[in-house]
């Protein structure tokens, strides 16, 4: 398991609201000297905690979550893997609970949305059992 303190948590939480913002900037929001932001950062990037940079329009698309309830004997961390490489999907996690996946996705609209489902099913027929999707209203 990665060790997160609660400097990495306070880095992560700027970067959070700004994932553009400078070190410097950073580092006067936490406390601590630009040296030490770095350091931080390059650590978590080579352990895993921080695997990418993304951008989040606001405003704009759709947001969506998707839970897959996979049938037995399908390898889920395969299914996953595919799954998370297509566009307009952010990540998948595998969860415990109902569903097996959880896929956060960004579309432009239903009509896409619908695309990405059926993509969905028909990648993997016979492996899906059911899919539940919620719409995200905002994001905080």
């Amino acid at each position: 398991m990665v060790e997160v303190d609660s400097l990495d948590r306070a880095i992560l939480a700027v970067l959070r609201d700004s994932a553009r913002a400078p070190f410097v900037d950073i580092a006067k929001q936490v406390g601590v000297t630009e040296r030490t932001v770095r350091t931080r950062m390059r650590r978590m990037e080579a352990v895993g905690v921080v695997r990418g940079y993304t951008i989040r329009e606001a405003g704009i698309g759709l947001t969506a979550l998707v839970r897959l309830k996979i049938g037995p004997g399908t390898e889920i961390g395969t299914l996953a893997g595919e799954f998370s490489t297509w566009p307009g999907v952010e990540c998948v996690y595998e969860v415990s609970g109902d569903a097996d996946l959880v896929a956060v996705v960004h579309v432009d609209d239903t009509v896409a949305l619908r695309g990405l489902l059926d993509e969905m099913w028909l990648a993997a027929p016979g492996e899906i059992s059911s899919t539940q999707t919620e719409l995200v209203l905002e994001q905080y």
